[in-house]
């Protein structure tokens, strides 16, 4: 009986238990209708159906405000996709990242010693090795962490890095990578513009340029903006909304439970925020920082600029939701 006829109440029990999950493979699209309960629960118990935006929520008795649970998404949603695709791939996975992550003696003139946990749950998904597992500019391991956006662009947080504007402060400082069979790649920094909160400005970040191209062992992540996100993806109250979002000592919380960690303590600052889509991961935000924007494309055009390049090459890979229903 795949998990989704079983409805996300049986879902949440089951993994809170650690019972193994039947049949938990590939989902077939949700189609019950909201006028008949989905799967096998019972009726027994069931005042009506109610929705808010793409959830359907079985209303029980007695009514009151409240007292009703989430079943599904509606069919054709971005919610339901994600849902349904997330639900198909986390019996037995992790959610560590990285198994080993450490600093060498002598580093950073010896790279780190990392490689990925390959049980992960974010293990498989384009855009992994977009996520950088250290550099030298980190402070204490995994904080002020940089995740690739093209094959020369990379992010990270604006606050606490410099004075707002292009510069060189950074240039020279190491940047790794991994690819996934477990190769090391070494990246450096060539220039910097960092943004903060000047006169009211709403924007925070660091856009990195390399000195040369990543290899295509390593992907730069798609992005997409906020503001089309919640539109598209919108939080339902009490229904599940998976987001991937890593943290500094090495884990990655999916906001689901029995998937969570602690994702906003001193230093997560930065850290991306991920849309899991099926087998890609969609970057949307830094960790209390700002997300993709034109604004960040024309300074990553500038950098380009700067350094001789063609700014066509490089640019952030959007992507498409107008397939999707807005809420």
């Amino acid at each position: 009986m795949p998990i989704h006829r079983l409805g996300t109440a049986a879902f949440f029990i089951y993994v809170l238990l650690g019972i193994a999950i039947p049949g938990f493979g590939a989902p077939s699209p949700q189609t019950d209708p909201p006028s008949k309960p989905a799967g096998q629960l019972s009726t027994t118990n069931v005042q009506n159906w109610s929705t808010n935006g793409p959830a359907v929520y079985l209303v029980l008795q007695p009514a009151f405000p409240g007292n009703r649970m989430f079943d599904h998404y509606a069919p054709g949603s971005l919610n339901n996709l994600v849902w349904t695709n997330f639900i198909a791939h986390t019996n037995g996975r992790t959610k560590r990242i990285w198994e080993p992550r450490s600093h060498p003696p002598g580093w950073p003139a010896h790279p780190p010693i990392v490689a990925w946990n390959t049980n992960c749950l974010m293990w498989g998904c384009t855009g992994l090795t977009a996520l950088s597992p250290c550099w030298e500019s980190e402070g204490n391991p995994g904080q002020v962490p940089v995740t690739a956006l093209t094959k020369r662009h990379a992010y990270t947080r604006g606050h606490g890095i410099g004075e707002d504007g292009f510069g060189t402060k950074l240039a020279g400082r190491k940047v790794w990578f991994v690819a996934t069979n477990q190769t090391l790649v070494e990246m450096t920094v060539l220039k910097e513009v960092v943004r903060t909160f000047p006169q009211g400005a709403q924007r925070d970040y660091t856009i990195l340029l390399f000195n040369r191209d990543l290899p295509d062992s390593i992907e730069p992540m798609r992005v997409v903006a906020g503001t089309n996100l919640a539109i598209k993806y919108p939080v339902c109250p009490g229904a599940p909304r998976p987001v991937f979002k890593t943290e500094q000592w090495g884990g990655v919380s999916a906001e689901v439970p029995g998937f969570t960690v602690n994702t906003w303590k001193g230093g997560d600052s930065g850290s991306p925020d991920m849309l899991p889509m099926p087998g890609g991961l969609v970057f949307f935000s830094g960790r209390s920082t700002s997300g993709p924007s034109p604004e960040m494309q024309s300074d990553m055009d500038a950098l380009c600029v700067m350094a001789g390049l063609d700014p066509r090459k490089y640019q952030l890979q959007w992507l498409d939701l107008s397939g999707f229903p807005g809420y």
